[in-house]
């Protein structure tokens, strides 16, 4: 997918974007983190964490690689990574889609829920900043694998009308699907992916990212006709149901190795 107009629905000034951040991370933290460690991640490691957020894995790497290590952590704005301290930690406001990168200059480029709102040109430059030998993860969700809605019908609406929505800006509902050939036709090796759901009950953090994604955008959401008021109010109130549980989309984690020069094609 390669979409000009692709670009990040969300608004960072968003007065509870904060918030939704940290709801994000409460949700898929672990997992990605496992997904990182499987790849040998050590101290010394030069890292890049784009479209860092909050900041939590870009944190948890610099804490991982050491002060012989180096992270850089991007994003188009930083106002939610201002509060990161560490001496091997640089933030950069940094637009993935034009701004350049160092090349062949990482051991570890991640990148999660942010490819599949941005494109193949967003995976291609990715790919040139990894080094010979190094690794690029990414995550992305496959929204096919959200079956916990089946029957609460408010929930099912507000899911179809968010990715209508999101997909007017180039957003791909069903990008984790396709990470792995992704990763293939940008020439990179050992490619394979795993992926996870998450079950969740409603008034926890991980229902609070779904709610403050559909609050996010919920006036964008009503004016386009993809939800009604009504919907997506009660959508809303079965997200801050105690006693509702909810199975999340697919996240697909997929990594692929940059190839070195002494290596061949068929490597």
């Amino acid at each position: 997918m390669t979409n000009a107009t692709a670009r990040y629905v969300f608004d960072q000034r968003h007065h509870r974007e904060r918030e939704r951040l940290g709801s994000m991370e409460a949700l898929w933290d672990r997992g990605s983190r496992a997904a990182i460690e499987s790849l040998g991640i050590a101290p010394g490691w030069r890292c890049l964490e784009v479209g860092a957020g909050a900041g939590s894995i870009a944190a948890w790497l610099a804490d991982r690689v050491g002060t012989s290590g180096q992270v850089l952590a991007t994003d188009l704005s930083t106002r939610h990574l201002a509060g990161l301290e560490r001496p091997n930690l640089e933030i950069r406001r940094h637009d993935i889609l034009h701004d350049s990168l160092p090349s062949d200059a990482f051991d570890l480029v991640h990148a999660r829920l942010l490819v599949e709102h941005l494109g193949r040109s967003a995976l291609e430059r990715m790919v040139r900043c990894v080094r010979p030998g190094g690794w690029l993860l990414l995550e992305d969700l496959d929204w096919n694998a959200a079956a916990g809605f089946p029957d609460d019908e408010p929930m099912r609406c507000a899911l179809d009308g968010l990715a209508a929505f999101m997909s007017q800006s180039g957003y791909d509902p069903r990008y984790g699907r396709r990470l792995i050939a992704e990763l293939d036709r940008a020439g990179l090796v050992e490619v394979a992916a795993d992926g996870r759901l998450a079950v969740y009950r409603g008034g926890t953090p991980a229902a609070r990212f779904l709610a403050l994604s559909l609050a996010s955008v919920r006036e964008a959401l009503i004016a386009g006709g993809h939800l009604t008021a009504g919907a997506l109010d009660r959508a809303l109130k079965s997200l801050d149901d105690s006693g509702a549980s909810f199975l999340s989309a697919s996240m697909i984690a997929a990594r692929g190795r940059k190839r070195r020069a002494s290596e061949g094609r068929d490597a």
